[in-house]
């Protein structure tokens, strides 16, 4: 990635977004006891010292402490869960599978060295080996966003390394547009009918390219309580549950983890290594599959936790064990992680 994408990725995230500027070792407790009234005290003081707009805490369906649970706003790359679940609804209606050729639809890449090879799986896992696209598909505001993440060059060979950014979430959107319109509909109808109204979803503008196609990488907007919902959906899945008509097989297959990061998959972040880092710092410029595969979101807390990241702060964090959901919503671009995952 050049070095004034590195600089700027955050803030062309916020432009996109709609203008807002096994396990973890060693585990030392947090996450397994109850959340009481302290314990969510001490959380509420750090969740919202910051550009807070909402966030909200749910154990077993039931809200135990939130605020302003209303606002909405964008929640930039959260909207990759949502893509991801909508593939899963694909492959349960049988029109699409993570082990076809991304060429087979995009039919410009057949016999293009290297593109020709990239499959579905690697778009969810964001090893397809394509320029990350920062630039492009957000400083720009293209026109057809399908067709610039196309003509992106290759930067290594597909599967070989993890490079984040909106590229193969694009790619994903241009792969599902040709087959909603095959199926005589839209990937935005197709979200909304499949993933949306299912799990109770409701959003204001999302993020579209000049020819009103809806963005994957980022973009929607949710409120506190629509990221809690997702949150509850995701327990359900995780748990090994269908839920909102979702299929618990299949969202095992579309969140599985890659060899290059074994920490992401589909949207999804796990607490797998035992090296904490704050992942949104580590996303500007390629890492090694070392550095991911040794990393963690919290030494405090377990393996089976998982986290929505979106930036400058939107996040979900899920333990699926407990059936708890966190979730914030607001804009700090000094955010930090571990601080709160110390204390819950």
């Amino acid at each position: 990635m050049a070095e004034n994408e590195k600089v700027n990725r955050r803030h062309w995230l916020l432009l996109a977004g709609g203008g807002w500027v096994g396990g973890c070792l060693p585990f030392s407790g947090g996450g397994v006891r109850s959340w009481d009234r302290g314990t969510l005290d001490e959380a509420e003081k750090i969740l919202s010292a910051t550009g807070c707009r909402g966030w909200g805490a749910w154990e077993e369906g039931t809200l135990k402490k939130a605020w302003r649970t209303h606002e909405q706003g964008p929640v930039m790359s959260i909207t990759k869960t949502l893509a991801m679940l909508g593939g899963v609804k694909a492959a349960e209606q049988g029109w699409l599978s993570l082990d076809e050729r991304v060429a087979e639809t995009l039919t410009e890449w057949q016999g293009v060295e290297g593109k020709q090879e990239i499959r579905i799986q690697m778009l969810l896992q964001m090893t397809a080996g394509l320029d990350e696209g920062v630039a492009a598909l957000y400083r720009a505001h293209p026109q057809d966003k399908g067709s610039v993440a196309m003509a992106l060059p290759l930067r290594e060979a597909p599967g070989e390394g993890f490079r984040y950014g909106p590229a193969c979430w694009e790619l994903l959107g241009e792969v599902l547009k040709r087959k909603c319109a095959a199926r005589g509909t839209t990937v935005e109808r197709f979200l909304q009918s499949a993933v949306m109204r299912p799990i109770g979803l409701t959003g204001g503008d999302w993020k579209k390219d000049g020819s009103g196609q809806i963005y994957l990488s980022t973009g929607a907007e949710l409120t506190v309580t629509g990221l809690g919902r997702l949150g509850r959906t995701l327990v359900e899945l995780l748990n090994g549950r269908d839920a909102a008509g979702l299929s618990a097989s299949h969202f095992r297959a579309w969140t599985r983890p890659s060899s290059a990061n074994s920490m992401f998959g589909g949207g999804l972040w796990r607490n797998r290594g035992s090296r904490e880092i704050e992942v949104e710092d580590q996303l500007d410029q390629p890492q090694s599959a070392a550095f991911w595969n040794g990393a963690c979101l919290s030494r405090h807390q377990p393996g089976s936790l998982v986290a929505l990241i979106g930036s400058s702060g939107q996040r979900v964090w899920i333990w699926p064990e407990e059936g708890r959901v966190l979730a914030r919503l607001g804009y700090s671009p000094q955010w930090k992680d571990r601080p709160l995952l110390a204390v819950v």
